[in-house]
């Protein structure tokens, strides 16, 4: 048989093979077997080119055959370039060409879009190995396939397009010097490259609109294709070529492209290759020609067609408006921050461009769209712009904040999902959610970040227009009143009714606005904001929801009183109205704390439950009012603490131990600035006298695991409801004696003024630094109770033994896991927050349920309990006898039992704050014996969870696929665990002062209230944590590294973690073993031997063999690398052996390596780049493949020879016209 015959032959059985495998009804075996068959073709056939020409020009085959065939050809440049015969490669080059002449199909004809794209790849592959150097003719034969018609023109613009995308854009050309040559081709030619596809875009365009006009829409679809692909090819050059070519020939470019921004079959694509331009990068100079759109023929364009009205009727129409203004807006908000960037620049001589008031115009009616994803847009260029602070002054920007509230207020007020997916035919919110969201889960999570954003305009405003916002506020307030007097009636429990979601969004506004009062000069009158807090104060309602409302506006006013306290004066009325008004505030929120509903008595109702959370949140107001302004309320404390024992001891008030707990906080907090230590630690005595008896009781249920279990009732069947169950009361009275300590702990403190806390007794003396050591007033109250907390903490780590858990009833078998939103926060699921006042949120409801939420909270409490009392007691918890032993044997005791879950907080909620916390006077007797403990567990513990990790990836178990499934969770806990594990590493060893201690333990409180500025309150220590950044072992580092107990686990973790299979943990190794082994090699003692060096040299190589494959943790372990051989090479020459030891290592780059290291290092820690550079070449070779890269095959394209470099000519960018054959006939787009 002839080699044409045998071509036929087998094409005609891959093409069987093909149609087998893409048929629906073929049987899994019969699909593998043919895959397998043409796989192995592929591989070693001989014939693969001439094949895949066969089936891909058969005119008998199908698209996919066609498609196969074209894939063998682009097989064979790809992986056969370099071993096939030079008649084969000019066989291929012809017949690809050929391929590129006749065309595919129709320019118009979409369906056949992946075949013009496989013809593209194939003429690029060759490029990549052949041009410009031993391929001069290509831009001629460009040249003339482009003259023979609109398919033909396609395809070269196919073949630009791919090849910038693998030039320049994604770089995934493996050859360096050809990327470079490809590249300087390219450049050089950039003049010509742009006229030509300017003149494209010129001349399909008026034919598009000629054969339009006419009715020709065959052949209008053919030239318009071509546009598309035009500015589809442009959009990858505009990104990086030299911004002389953009703006060329007067910002010709820039013109045509905001003309077909009023295209209707353009404008999608023009807008993204605008969008390209405006959202570069780079210098003032490089920047400043994008002022040109601000012209005013480029500037109307835009605002046209950013008004343009879609066909209502029409879904398809709609959307790809839809899509066009989504585009646009990114555009618009890169030409926003080159604004940013420019305005001010060269000495002040660019400002406010001209036509701005149109571009500010364009923003303003986009921030009105019906869509909230346009107007969400829109919304963040205006943000971008208030936050300049010359642009949001700027007199045409002023003017234009009023317009903008006006517009962003009515959207603060919640927007629901449609409650049916059919899509409307109207252009409303409503049709624009459907198009763009799938689930109301997903447009919750987006609407949360666009009403956040929207809110931030009215806070940025407010720090430019004051009074404007207010009176906005103002103005909403008041027309809310005047119909809340007649809407008393209103017993709607729902945070879906209108009334309450308008109110809602005017407390988040007002609240926005009045966050920002403070920071201002110009304020609005304090008489004006007493009587809108006056107002509401007189609304009466019934409705819970409502109520709660009112406390929150009541909260975000409560700034007035503030304000109104510092300007008493005898003759001043405002502040004596202001004076007044505190008990009337006062006694609001207490009428709100015990509101009852005497309508609903069932206590599982909606509105039942909006009673109760009205009345946690009256409870919450207390602590923030008592943390923001504790010297406004100072005066009447002891009318607040007198009325809430009046309220504790009133049985019919039914105040719980939660709202108890959290009235007593916000009164510690007013306490706090008594400045008198007596006075406050009777005070904090009188809080604790009611939960002090059960500690007794306490004392022996906390003995042993059996002892909890039958106290709490967790070895007996569950008892439905659980209200019924006797045992409630022992856990309600276990965790409230526990939350009564909890606040006294994390509110009590001392003056931060040194001579109020020696006024008022607090200094018991001077550190060697002469800084005063203060007392806590809450210290003799607590300490006492100290060994039965860590008894229940020792306690909780037992329950996890087998033995406790063989006592746990049937019904309780799983109430030690972690509860379900714990595992979303781990695995990352995003659910939008929920309404804090929602009656209908999900609550516990079994009563496995809420036993398994008291074992979490019971948890919780214990652990930021501790975690709080290093910061909050100081000296006086670690001069305790005996500490370090009593924490070992309780908080850290039978870590071997206790689940990775349970382990976190007790690295990151109790030991990281309490590390931080500790004085140096302490570290030997409290944190190193911690630590000699811990350390040698938590290094045996993670290698071994890092091996099991390991194991299920390679088996399999492990892959993206896994989502919800118990090994995801055990992988997420694990490098969670090893994270904060590293990071309490960190703070030991390289340094952490006692100044930060409030920072490093911050305890989030449980409120319904947000932060704001405060006039009066404590302000929180801002320590710089530069010893954290620095480079020095501290002094408790070097007592650990000194000390053989900790010594080498610290190490071995550290070593250890630098080839974790987690990126993140790797990189924080790395930052903490450069100090320790600088430390270890120039310590005076002894304390590094050649087994270290060898093992820490050789856990950098394996770091890099495993992530060698990502940039970031690649350029720390190389640094690393070249600072541990440059410490230990000289008094260990072994290290060099290991180097010897890399795959095909060149032993003259060795010797050279050793040469540069022998040389006097740079000052500092700086590494050589030379040095870092010869090293990296070194290590090539172990570093691992990244997952997508390691089952591919590996390319090779060989280097040809240099380009001639040519002088520059004057003003042009062109090579000789006989180096470049063809380019003049390639830019003719006449036929």
């Amino acid at each position: 048989m002839t080699q044409r015959g045998n071509v036929a032959a087998l094409g005609e059985e891959l093409a069987q093979a093909v149609e087998l495998i893409m048929r629906p009804d073929t049987a899994q075996q019969s699909r593998m077997e043919a895959y397998m068959a043409c796989e192995r073709f592929k591989e070693e056939s001989p014939l693969c080119a001439q094949v895949g020409l066969y089936l891909a020009s058969g005119q008998q085959f199908g698209q996919n055959v066609k498609h196969f065939g074209l894939q063998l050809m682009e097989y064979t440049i790809k992986f056969k370039w370099n071993s096939i015969s030079h008649e084969e490669k000019l066989f291929i080059k012809e017949n690809a060409m050929k391929l590129l002449h006749y065309g595919v199909g129709p320019a118009e004809d979409v369906s056949l879009a992946h075949l013009k794209d496989a013809v593209s790849r194939i003429i690029v592959e060759m490029i990549k190995r052949e041009w410009p150097q031993q391929w001069t003719t290509l831009l001629s034969e460009l040249s003339d396939a482009c003259n023979k018609g609109e398919p033909q023109t396609e395809l070269v613009l196919l073949v630009f397009l791919r090849l910038v995308e693998d030039v320049a854009l994604l770089q995934t050309i493996e050859s360096n010097q050809r990327r470079k040559d490809m590249y300087q081709a390219l450049t050089n030619n950039m003049n010509d490259i742009f006229e030509f596809f300017q003149r494209l875009i010129e001349l399909h365009v008026t034919k598009f609109r000629e054969a339009t006009a006419v009715g020709n829409f065959q052949k209008a679809n053919a030239h318009g294709r071509v546009v598309e692909v035009v500015l589809l090819t442009l959009t990858g050059f505009v990104e990086w070529v030299s911004m002389n070519h953009i703006t060329s020939n007067n910002c010709k470019l820039l013109q045509i492209l905001c003309i077909l921004l009023n295209d209707k079959a353009f404008q999608c694509n023009a807008a993204e290759c605008l969008s390209q331009i405006t959202n570069r990068k780079g210098q003032v100079k490089e920047r400043k020609p994008l002022l040109m759109l601000f012209g005013e023929e480029p500037m109307r364009y835009i605002f046209t067609a950013s008004q343009m009205l879609p066909d209502a009727a029409n879904a398809t129409a709609l959307e790809q408006n839809h899509n066009f203004l989504k585009k646009l807006l990114n555009m618009l908000s890169g030409l926003g921050q080159q604004m940013v960037i420019l305005w001010g620049k060269e000495d002040g001589n660019i400002q406010r461009p001209p036509n701005f008031e149109i571009f500010l115009e364009c923003l303003l009616l986009l921030s009105s769209h019906h869509s909230l994803t346009v107007a969400h847009g829109a919304t963040l260029i205006w943000n971008v712009l208030l936050k300049h602070d010359a642009i949001s002054k700027d007199a045409t920007v002023v003017p234009y904040i009023p317009k903008l509230i006006a517009v962003i207020g009515p959207r603060i007020i919640k927007t629901l999902y449609p409650s049916s997916r059919t899509l409307p035919t109207t252009v409303s919110t409503a049709a624009y959610i459907c198009l763009e969201y799938d689930s109301e889960e997903e447009f919750a999570v987006f609407y949360y970040r666009c009403r956040t954003d929207f809110l931030e305009v009215f806070r940025q405003a407010t720090l430019i227009q004051p009074i404007v916002t207010f009176t906005y506020c103002e103005q909403w307030l008041n027309a809310r009143l005047s119909k809340a007097h007649t809407e008393r009636n209103n017993v709607n429990c729902s945070v879906q009714d209108p009334v309450y979601m308008e109110w809602e969004a005017l407390v988040c506004v007002i609240d926005g606005v009045l966050s920002r009062i403070l920071l201002v000069s110009e304020r609005p009158s304090v008489q004006s904001g007493l009587r809108l807090l006056e107002e509401c104060l007189k609304v009466e309602t019934s409705n819970p929801l409502i109520l709660s409302i009112l406390l929150s506006c009541i909260s975000a006013l409560f700034v007035f009183l503030s304000m109104s306290s510092c300007q008493i004066t005898s003759n001043n009325c405002v502040a004596m109205s202001g004076v007044s008004l505190l008990p009337r505030v006062l006694e609001r929120i207490f009428q709100a704390l015990v509101f009852r509903d005497s309508t609903e008595p069932n206590i599982d109702t909606t509105r039942a439950q909006a009673t109760k959370n009205l009345r946690r949140h009256a409870a919450s107001l207390m602590v923030k009012l008592g943390h923001k302004y504790p010297l406004l309320l100072l005066p009447v404390f002891d009318q607040i603490d007198s009325h809430v024992r009046v309220l504790l001891e009133d049985p019919r008030q039914a105040i719980n131990k939660m709202e108890r707990t959290t009235l007593q906080e916000a009164l510690l907090l007013i306490s706090n600035h008594f400045c008198d230590y007596e006075r406050q630690t009777v005070f904090v005595a009188n809080i604790m006298k009611d939960t002090l008896p059960h500690w007794p009781t306490f004392a022996e249920v906390f003995k042993s695991p059996y002892t909890f279990i039958q106290f709490v009732g967790l070895d007996k069947p569950a008892v439905t409801p659980i209200q019924s169950d006797p045992l409630s009361l022992n856990r309600g009275h276990m965790l409230d004696a526990l939350n009564v300590v909890l606040a006294v702990i994390k509110r009590c403190t001392w003056p931060d003024d040194p001579d109020r806390a020696s006024r008022g007794g607090f200094v018991v003396g001077f550190t060697e630094l002469g800084n005063p050591i203060c007392r806590n007033p809450a210290t003799p109250h607590v300490i006492p109770l100290l060994p039965h907390i860590l008894a229940l903490m020792r306690v909780l780590n037992e329950l996890y033994r087998p033995q406790a858990m063989a006592l746990l009833s049937e019904d309780f078998r799983n109430v030690y896991t972690m509860l379900e939103h714990e595992k979303k926060m781990l695995l990352g699921v995003c659910t939008p927050p929920a309404d804090p006042l929602d009656p209908t949120v999900k609550k516990m409801t079994s009563t496995v349920d809420r036993i398994q939420q008291f074992m979490a909270l019971l948890y919780e409490s214990c652990y930021h309990m501790m975690g709080s009392a290093g910061p909050s007691l100081g000296r006086d918890l670690y001069q305790l006898q005996g500490i370090a032993d009593a924490l070992i044997n309780s908080v850290f005791a039978s870590l071997e039992d206790v689940p990775d879950y349970r382990l976190r907080p007790i690295v990151r909620v109790f030991f990281k704050p309490f590390v931080y916390s500790c004085p140096p006077a302490f570290y030997d007797s409290v944190l190193v014996p911690i630590f000699a403990h811990l350390a040698p567990f938590m290094c045996y513990h993670l290698m071994q969870r890092w091996t099991y990790i390991s194991s299920l990836y390679e088996s399999g178990q492990l892959n993206e696929e896994s989502n919800d499934t118990q090994e995801v969770l055990e992988d997420m806990l694990n490098r969670s665990l090893t994270r904060e594990y590293l990071d309490v590493l960190k703070i030991a060893l390289v340094g952490a002062g006692t100044d930060g201690v409030h920072a490093a333990a911050n305890i989030t409180d449980v409120a319904m209230e947000p932060e704001e500025h405060s006039m009066d309150g404590t302000t929180q220590s801002r320590a710089a944590q530069s010893a954290l950044l620095s480079d020095i072992i501290s002094d408790l580092g070097a007592k650990l590294l000194r000390n053989d107990a900790t010594s080498n686990y610290i190490l071995m973790t550290l070593m250890a973690a630098l080839s974790w299979q987690d990126g993140a943990c790797s990189m924080k190794a790395v930052n903490v073993i450069a100090p320790v082994m600088r430390f270890l090699a120039t310590s005076e003692i002894q304390l590094m031997d050649q087994n270290k060096a060898t093992t820490a040299f050789q856990a950098v190589l394996q770091g890099l063999q495993v992530h060698g494959m990502h940039d970031a943790n690649q350029a720390g372990l190389i640094t690393l690398g070249v600072q541990f051989y440059e410490l230990l090479r000289p008094k260990f020459p072994i290290l060099s052996e290991l180097l010897r030891n890399i795959p095909n290592v060149n032993a003259a780059d060795i010797q050279k390596f050793d040469e540069k290291v022998s040389v006097a290092p740079l000052k500092g820690n700086k590494v050589d780049k030379a040095k870092k550079d010869l090293f990296k070449k070194m290590t090539a070779r172990l570093v691992g493949r990244s997952v997508n890269q390691m089952f591919s095959r590996q390319i090779e394209i060989l280097n040809l020879p240099p380009m001639q470099t040519r002088a520059p000519k004057p003003n042009t960018d062109i090579v000789d016209i006989t180096q470049n054959s063809g380019i003049t006939q390639l830019f003719r787009t006449e036929k």
